[in-house]
């Protein structure tokens, strides 16, 4: 278990400002000499995030230590993502043993389980029951069972820290019960198509589905032992939706009695939306916050193709200090490009404020990746002193193909890659 030392009077801090500027609940003053065990230690910038085992009274557990004021081992932080699509690691307990094992012995030490898929909850929910009709996916894998309740207990002898990922947010297919029960709540295109990408949405502005996604998310935060909650940009809508009657209404309403513009690109138009997104997820921080201080983690797109495309800036969600850990889906072929995205500017920003890792695909079904690209991007990450890297999907890091026929990888390349940490 690390160890932190302070070697100079500093101050475990709530942000990485310097002290001068924080306010006095949040930050606590140490002296040198003193020493701290951690969960974990991730660098951020010029200073290191950590968990510690024992809350300081008044301040709690999260912190951030100058790192000139203290000797800390730290690690890197290793993330997967746990899919349903096209993977088993969470159909049963067993394969959830093999799965965390296997990412242990690569010294992976976090995963992103989805718990949130196509409308349903793959962990039994007193919240889905209500509004959807159904506690649990139906699904001969998840019923009988709690999913995320045996995958937190197989976690912790591995020491993970386990994230649970709200992974299709207000997106289900059009025939899920979620959109056939609450039509009223998804929202249309300017013809009335409620199809974008291949899926219905359910309407962020909509009073209704913003308490039924709060709910959600609170609950999974009060009722499991987790390290934190993650969201996407899901969380948004394709501009090219919020053209159903209610939406049209409230735009009317807030935009003195101004029609919604035709452009669904109209600046005015993409900002009011914007603005409607940011503040649901506003919400959803507070009441997770009110319930317990765990990590909101946010997994988006570059912020270029987000702000345009789904009404989400997330750069100003991490500026108000609503995202405490970011994992950037970077998924991209061509290495430079890949690069491109991870010196802009803002995501330069986010690894000074917070423990920033980069989403690097490993592989889809239907794409495979080598293992020179994976080692490629997994080492221009490490170059520019990310926390860590975050690899979509757990299958895919272990199999270089999965159709039609499953090769797995040479796991020396792999341990080569990722070598045991220090603990």
């Amino acid at each position: 278990m690390p160890i932190v030392k302070i070697i100079q009077n500093t101050f475990l801090k709530r942000a990485t400002l310097a002290a001068s500027s924080l306010l006095p609940q949040d930050k606590i003053s140490v002296t040198a000499g003193q020493t701290f065990d951690v969960q974990y230690a991730f660098r951020v910038g010029n200073h290191c995030f950590v968990e510690l085992t024992k809350p300081v009274s008044g301040f709690g557990k999260l912190g951030y230590f100058y790192l000139p004021h203290v000797q800390v081992a730290m690690q890197e932080l290793r993330a997967a993502w746990l899919t349903l699509t096209d993977s088993t690691v969470l159909t049963s307990r067993g394969n959830l043993q093999h799965g965390l094992q296997a990412l242990s012995q690569l010294g992976f030490n976090t995963v992103y389980p989805n718990v949130w898929s196509r409308g349903f909850t793959l962990y039994p929910s007193p919240i889905a029951q209500d509004f959807i009709g159904s506690a649990v996916i139906p699904d001969a894998n998840f019923n009988q069972r709690d999913m995320l309740a045996e995958l937190i207990e197989v976690a912790k002898p591995f020491k993970f820290r386990v994230i649970p990922w709200f992974e299709y947010g207000l997106k289900a297919p059009l025939n899920a019960p979620i959109v056939t029960r609450n039509r009223h709540l998804v929202t249309a295109d300017q013809q009335g198509n409620l199809i974008q990408n291949g899926m219905a949405w359910l309407n962020p502005t909509h009073p209704e589905v913003q308490q039924f996604i709060i709910d959600l998310v609170k609950d999974v935060a009060t009722r499991y032992d987790i390290a934190g909650v993650q969201l996407d940009d899901n969380f948004g809508l394709p501009v090219e939706l919020g053209y159903d009657s209610f939406t049209r209404a409230l735009y009317r309403q807030d935009n003195q009695e101004q029609l919604m513009p035709l452009n669904p690109r109209d600046p005015v138009r993409l900002q009011w939306l914007t603005d409607k997104v940011t503040a649901l997820f506003r919400r959803i921080f507070r009441a997770v916050k009110t319930q317990k201080p765990c990590l909101i983690s946010l997994s988006p797109h570059p912020l270029d193709f987000v702000r345009r495309n789904y009404a989400v800036d997330w750069r100003l969600w991490e500026q108000e200090g609503l995202i405490e850990e970011l994992a950037l889906q970077v998924y991209r072929d061509n290495l430079s490009t890949f690069i491109g995205e991870i010196d802009k500017a803002e995501v330069v920003d986010a690894r000074f404020h917070i423990p920033t890792t980069i989403g690097i695909l490993a592989g889809l079904q239907s794409k495979p990746v080598s293992f020179n690209q994976l080692r490629e991007q997994v080492q221009a990450t490490r170059q520019r002193q990310f926390a860590g890297a975050s690899c979509f999907f757990y299958e895919t890091l272990f199999y270089e193909t999965l159709s039609p026929t499953k090769i797995p990888r040479n796991r020396a390349d792999l341990q080569s890659l990722f070598p045991i940490q220090p603990t």
